[in-house]
């Protein structure tokens, strides 16, 4: 498995890709946004862990080029950034990145976060294999590869507001408070979609 690592620190590169290393990791390093997208046009990796403050094009602009390519836009794509995550930042940016993890970052947390999403994309690569095996439409499988990757970012995010938010200070942040209530909402509806598209594929599968 390939990981790109981006970020314009030298040290954090050579953390990071000792970390990774250390499990057998093969690692791509750029030092910035645009050594980045340079180097996805010379190579797909497996993972990108991104950092957000960069001198000339930042991750969030980075991560919206990787999603509006459609040889790229399936990569997973881990925030690492030393700000800490808000509701509002949340809210927005969760359909497009898989993870964020707020520096500094121990070794164990890195490779629990990459083997849980390794495990997630295989679930969904033998599915979406079986599904076109099948000769299920490619419409149906690309809505339901879309969904599913934008219930995963809305859970992981909402999973990291709860470690940030307790419930003493949801009580006194009544904005932070309606956010978080509003991508649970989003969470349940999109997990009603998914369930119904899985269904849908499920049945054709078996028709076939």
């Amino acid at each position: 498995m390939k990981v790109m690592i981006v970020d314009d620190e030298p040290d954090i590169v050579d953390l990071l890709s000792l970390m990774l290393g250390s499990h057998d990791y093969g690692v791509i390093t750029a030092y910035s946004g645009n050594e980045c997208l340079e180097k996805l046009q010379e190579g797909k990796p497996d993972l990108i862990l991104l950092d957000l403050v960069m001198p000339d094009i930042d991750g969030w602009e980075v991560l919206s080029r990787i999603r509006q390519n459609a040889q790229l836009k399936s990569i997973p794509v881990v925030i690492i950034t030393a700000k800490q995550l808000t509701a509002e930042v949340a809210q927005k940016k969760a359909p497009y990145l898989t993870e964020y993890l707020v520096k500094p970052i121990t070794n164990e947390g890195l490779i629990s976060v990459i083997e849980d999403i390794v495990s997630a994309s295989k679930q969904l690569e033998d599915f979406v294999s079986a599904a076109t095996d099948a000769g299920i439409e490619q419409g149906l499988i690309d809505k339901y590869i879309h969904v599913n990757q934008q219930t995963e970012g809305y859970k992981r995010m909402y999973t990291s507001l709860v470690q940030i938010y307790t419930k003493k200070r949801l009580k006194r942040d009544e904005s932070a408070k309606n956010t978080m209530n509003s991508i649970k909402r989003v969470i349940d509806l999109n997990e009603r979609n998914l369930a119904k598209l899985r269904a849908e594929i499920e049945e054709k599968i078996e028709a076939r």
